[in-house]
């Protein structure tokens, strides 16, 4: 009897101790399972493995001390119900497969789902949705697999034909992209992006919003791409300094409202790549304070058909204010008033603070490093800076005019607005 008692202990002692994934993942899980619909699971201090699947309307509440460990394989936590809420947790180590998206959580085809308070880390992709509704992702600390090249880690969050949700109050930071894809009327509020790819790229998504964003040290700050009638209202996006780095950039968009946003240190201010897109529509840039930037804005061709907006933005400190790659070169590039150029000289004689006389950008014929991309490590050298003071003096041939702002303001615009900061 004893030889069989003692041989029974160092049975489950084996068990337990040479296969501890299974009775671990299985223990989270059995509470899952058995947990009434509707219901909370408040779990304690300890660490607690994945991957775990909720079927059912539930609650898990970390109380800011559980930790879900994926143990490096899938997804950690994937939602398949309505009305499922992960709050307060630690989720770390999923897997590492790209192509099948592994995730801290997953979200399958549900609505009302609320993912609140944790922290995401060391997972490949930190939330993807296929399908997720109505549902409230806030205030998380999501960042990805530390990997050197930033094109292999997966993204922050992946929302996928996702409608009608919020996302407030996340901190994104050393991951791939945030990504809005075939998604309408979701609201991105008080993002913060930091060393990431893209800090919210929309593709294919339209009556989207982005409220309150802050990108820092990004290869792009906001992308919007073949999308309609997004709007952008407060930003801030600096440092994004990498040789193709954007601060803002638009693909074949239309109807897009940009406004009360700050671009500084960037390479690229503004991007723009034939938009709008759609016949009949436009973009409004308005209150963007463009400082000391490489380029301010800078329009790939120009496929605008002169119906974009630009009012109120302040140019200060850029080395280039505007430049246009491709033909068309004497078009306007749309309707420019009251924007504040630190290279205008002309006068205001009735001091009602408008120039009396028009702002021209101009492009000569000269400008080699446009002509001769490769040169453009050259530029700000004394070298350079002195042909360009002499074709502006003595210029080889008539310049085009890029744009004609015929009320160009004699001081700095510089509208109050407030960008709320982690």
């Amino acid at each position: 009897m004893f030889k069989r008692n003692k041989l029974h202990i160092w049975f489950v002692f084996f068990i337990v101790f040479a296969f501890p994934s299974i009775s671990r993942a299985n223990y989270l899980q059995d509470l899952i399972d058995k947990a009434k619909p509707g219901s909370v699971l408040k779990l304690k201090k300890d660490i607690y493995y994945g991957d775990i699947v909720i079927k059912k309307p539930l609650t898990i509440d970390g109380q800011n001390q559980a930790i879900i460990d994926g143990e490096g394989k899938g997804n950690v936590i994937t939602i398949e119900s309505d009305n499922v809420t992960i709050k307060n947790l630690i989720i770390q180590n999923s897997g590492d497969q790209g192509w099948e998206m592994d995730a801290g959580i997953a979200v399958k085809k549900a609505k009302h789902i609320r993912i609140v308070h944790n922290v995401i880390r060391d997972c490949l992709y930190g939330i993807q949705t296929k399908y997720m509704n109505y549902s409230y992702i806030a205030y998380n600390d999501i960042s990805s697999k530390p990997y050197k090249q930033v094109g292999l880690r997966g993204d922050a969050i992946r929302l996928w034909w996702s409608h009608y949700n919020l996302l407030k109050g996340n901190f994104v930071h050393d991951s791939r992209d945030l990504i809005v894809w075939f998604c309408r009327h979701d609201t991105i509020e008080d993002q913060t992006s930091i060393r990431s790819r893209y800090g919210i790229h929309f593709m294919y998504s339209n009556y989207d919003k982005v409220i309150n964003y802050r990108g820092d040290q990004n290869m792009v700050g906001i992308y919007d791409m073949y999308t309609t009638n997004v709007e952008i209202d407060n930003a801030t996006i600096t440092n994004n300094n990498s040789v193709t780095a954007i601060g803002l950039g638009l693909k074949d968009a239309s109807n897009l409202v940009a406004k009360n946003i700050t671009i500084e240190h960037c390479t690229r201010g503004v991007f723009v790549d034939e938009s709008p897109y759609e016949p009949g529509m436009s973009c409004k840039f308005e209150n963007i304070r463009f400082y000391f930037n490489t380029i301010a804005m800078d329009f790939n061709t120009d496929v605008t058909r002169n119906r974009n907006i630009f009012i109120h933005n302040d140019y200060v400190g850029n080395y280039k204010d505007i430049r246009v790659s491709g033909g068309m070169l004497n078009a306007r590039r749309g309707y420019w008033k009251e924007n504040y150029w630190d290279r205008y000289e002309g006068y205001d004689l009735n001091h009602d603070g408008i120039g009396d006389l028009p702002y021209f950008e101009l492009k000569y014929s000269g400008v080699i490093s446009e002509d001769t991309p490769s040169l453009r490590l050259f530029t700000g050298s004394p070298i350079f800076s002195l042909i360009k003071f002499i074709q502006e003096l003595i210029p080889f041939s008539e310049p085009a005019i890029l744009l004609e702002d015929k009320r160009p303001l004699m001081d700095l615009y510089l509208p109050k607005i407030s960008i709320k900061r982690r």
